[in-house]
């Protein structure tokens, strides 16, 4: 029960849902911090952070700080850079760039954003960034600029040689990019967060709604409305733009750049948008009580789609003597890692999963999106269509597959693809817009 009420104060101080991120992880980090703070129990530990602010900063640090590195899907920078100079630059003369990281973790965002504009060429009096995160630790390490190796990943560093001092076993950032940053300490659920000033150009907001409850996600999406200019652009993580678009922002189509523009859709009779939630495909899954995890196959062996190749794969599990438990929580920890980044062993261990659950819909399509990530299209192709095989009505594998031939130059496809995940999500809604659905299928694996 003490847990429990800790994970609700979690989602009401930070909008982070247990369903999404993981009992366990919440559990584990609760552990962690009633060892630090020596009480002798969990519900001991509630009664502490119930009367300290300061304990409970310290225990969503050790919930929400997350694992990342810069330049982190580089084409959305690429496109930013390219935004900027092409578009935004000629039509505000004289304006001072506005952008926003949020959250910024601990610097390698906003930074990074800072340095693809200093190689557009775009001068330091014409932009400005900020960061802001509701982490200390987090925020104390992206004033520093001090980065370990870890912080630096992909084959192409050159921007190190440009904006790094080596110091050490690690690097310390230029002055240059630093000036050009300020970070501050806020909670993107704050309505009061920057009541009264101008609104920023670009947001940047990546990969924290996937973590969240979905009452968070409304607020979320309000005030990151509230702090984007009218024409401003959003950018967010590769599972999070179908929702701002069902919220009402408008998807730009450029394979790889998860990003939407502020542009509104009609609304009927003052409406509020609606906000249409699928399941997260790196959510961590947790068992409620009486219910299965979500894993979503809905087999059909005998099907043929014109729009996909058939894989060669059986709709029959093979025997296996795992229990279904040690199944399930690889199949758990492979999301939990590309969650965290770590997309490598992420996909090993996917790869291990489907080898015993060949017909497991979701692993399919968790595949895809590391692949995707990875910048490996025609393989990330490959998992989509298999999860779609398997599913015709997977909307989200119908979404990305749309992406992925559209990149590849095949607009009539996609736009079919789009159109049948348009079907499945208007199949999928409720008579009452303002409840969030969850498609539940069966699974052999449960």
């Amino acid at each position: 029960m003490s847990l429990t009420m800790i994970e609700s104060l979690l989602e009401k101080e930070i909008g982070v849902s247990a369903d999404a991120i993981g009992s366990g992880v919440i559990a584990k980090a609760v552990r962690l911090r009633v060892a630090a703070c020596g009480s002798a129990d969990i519900k001991t530990y509630l009664n502490h952070i119930k009367r300290s602010q300061e304990e409970q900063g310290n225990l969503i640090e050790a919930v929400v700080v997350p694992e990342t590195w810069f330049f982190r899907n580089k084409n959305s920078f690429a496109f930013l850079a390219n935004y900027i100079t092409e578009e935004w630059l000629p039509e505000h003369k004289g304006d001072l760039l506005r952008v926003l990281s949020v959250p910024c973790s601990m610097g390698e965002e906003p930074y990074s954003i800072a340095m693809a504009l200093m190689d557009a060429g775009i001068g330091g009096d014409r932009f400005h960034v900020d960061g802001v995160d509701i982490s200390d630790a987090a925020l104390d390490k992206a004033e520093s600029g001090v980065y370990s190796q870890g912080s630096f990943r992909g084959d192409d560093l050159s921007f190190r040689k440009r904006y790094f001092e080596p110091k050490g076993d690690a690097y310390q950032l230029s002055a240059d990019v630093r000036k050009k940053t300020r970070f501050i300490k806020g909670n993107v659920l704050d309505r009061r967060l920057f009541t009264g000033q101008e609104p920023y150009d670009i947001i940047f907001c990546r990969n924290l709604l996937i973590y969240m409850s979905s009452e968070a996600k409304r607020r979320v999406f309000e005030i990151l409305d509230r702090l984007l200019a009218t024409t401003g652009i959003l950018f967010l993580g590769h599972a999070e733009r179908q929702a701002a678009i069902e919220w009402g922002f408008a998807g730009i189509p450029e394979f790889g750049v998860f990003a939407c523009r502020k542009e509104r859709r009609k609304r009927e009779n003052g409406l509020k948008p609606v906000l249409q939630v699928h399941p997260h495909p790196f959510q961590r899954q947790s068992e409620k009580a009486g219910k299965k995890p979500h894993v979503a196959p809905r087999l059909h062996p005998s099907v043929t789609i014109d729009e996909v190749f058939e894989p060669e794969i059986s709709s029959e599990q093979p025997e296996s003597n795992e229990p279904y438990e040690a199944q399930k929580d690889l199949f758990n920890e492979a999301q939990s890692l590309a969650d965290q980044g770590s997309l490598l062993s992420a996909l090993e261990l996917c790869e291990t999963f489907l080898g015993q659950n060949p017909a497991h819909v979701q692993a399919h399509f968790l595949m895809g999106l590391i692949l995707e990530a990875l910048d490996n299209e025609e393989r990330a192709e490959e998992f989509f269509n298999k999860a779609i095989y398997l599913d015709p009505d997977h909307y989200e594998s119908l979404n990305h597959l749309s992406f992925v031939v559209e990149h590849r130059g095949d607009r009539e496809k996609a736009a079919h693809l789009r159109r049948r995940a348009r079907r499945v999500s208007q199949k999928d809604k409720i008579s009452n817009p303002d409840k969030l659905v969850k498609v539940q299928r069966k699974s052999r694996l449960q």
